[in-house]
């Protein structure tokens, strides 16, 4: 790790990447928080310069290596301070950055930044970003009113993703007074998307929000109070979900894809429907498992599952952030 940070201050981008690529190799492969905490404030400032760098090799590595520094501090000072001083400059790469890879490496670094480091008002802060990413309509007016380029569909997809990490955290009373008929009518919109993975994100979205918002989107369950015009709604997202749960064929999908489709829109569709999360046991090396048993935490698994790597398991029995978040003993 010393000799990784000493190449961020080389000249030579080559080096730098090399150096941004073994730390995050070195923060995957153990957990060591002593050496975060000794040396986070020049950490986060030399990854930072290369998230400023006009190679795109070296953003997208700066932003993964962001991301594993904050897992690796854990809830705390630590990561409130990486996540302070990296937001503006992954909220501009977020919204303005010069390719989708580095796009995507920001928005997930953001994501995780602000559920380790985030309070509550940085938390909307971020949510916020992220939305404005996920509702643009292509136009040159969204890129003017919400000041970011046209994302392509693998920065949509992240940013929903991303969204519902943060989303994750809510409690039940913050997630009601969203206004979910918008934010549901965007989801839902995308529920038409031509591209699998913004399909996916948004269905996921949705699933989310009514596990925790404790919202069951069945005839029977809507309230007498609600106007014809949100229930028509509610009972369509019901119908575009099982639409893509039942869907055999959709033009340029792979096999592969139609049955990943139909598997993960079955899930959430029970989740809409009132029901509970398929249970997943994940069985680890070490002879223990992990049981996931909640949408939120299939969706907070699969970020750190994204970000970690093959160092997934190893973090899982020795990182104190992943067994408070995973409610986990080893």
């Amino acid at each position: 790790l010393e000799a990784s940070l000493d190449c961020l201050y080389e000249k030579r981008s080559s080096t730098r990447e090399a150096g941004l690529k073994g730390m995050i190799d070195a923060l995957r492969g153990r957990v060591m928080t002593h050496f975060i905490d000794d040396k986070y404030e020049t950490l986060t400032h030399q990854i930072l310069s290369s998230i400023k760098q006009s190679s795109s090799t070296e953003a997208v590595l700066a932003g993964r290596a962001l991301a594993m520094v904050s897992i690796t501090a854990g809830a705390g000072k630590v990561a409130e301070h990486v996540f302070e001083a990296s937001f503006p400059h992954l909220s501009r790469s977020s919204k303005l950055g010069r390719d989708s890879a580095v796009r995507v490496s920001a928005i997930e670094a953001l994501g995780m930044l602000t559920f380790v480091g985030g309070v509550e008002a940085s938390t909307e802060s971020a949510m916020e970003v992220l939305w404005q990413i996920v509702i643009h309509k292509g136009s040159a007016h969204a890129d003017q009113t919400l000041g970011t380029s046209k994302p392509p569909p693998p920065v949509k997809a992240a940013a929903i993703t991303a969204w519902s990490l943060l989303l994750s955290t809510l409690s039940s009373k913050r997630v009601m007074a969203l206004q979910l008929s918008s934010v549901v009518g965007a989801l839902s919109s995308l529920l038409e998307d031509p591209d699998l993975g913004v399909r996916k994100a948004a269905g996921e979205a949705i699933a989310l929000l009514c596990e925790l918002g404790d919202i069951h989107l069945l005839p029977q369950a809507l309230g007498e109070g609600e106007t014809t015009k949100t229930m028509a709604m509610e009972l369509q997202v019901v119908d575009q979900m099982k639409a893509l749960a039942a869907s055999s064929s959709r033009k340029g999908q792979t096999k592969k894809e139609r049955s990943e489709q139909r598997s993960s829109f079955r899930d959430m569709v029970a989740i809409l429907e009132g029901g509970a999360c398929h249970e997943t046991c994940l069985k680890l090396k070490h002879g223990d498992s992990l049981k996931i048993s909640t949408w939120s935490q299939t969706v907070q698994l699969n970020a750190f599952r994204r970000l970690l790597g093959e160092g997934f398991q190893r973090h899982l029995q020795e990182n104190n952030l992943l067994h408070e978040v995973f409610n986990f003993v080893p």
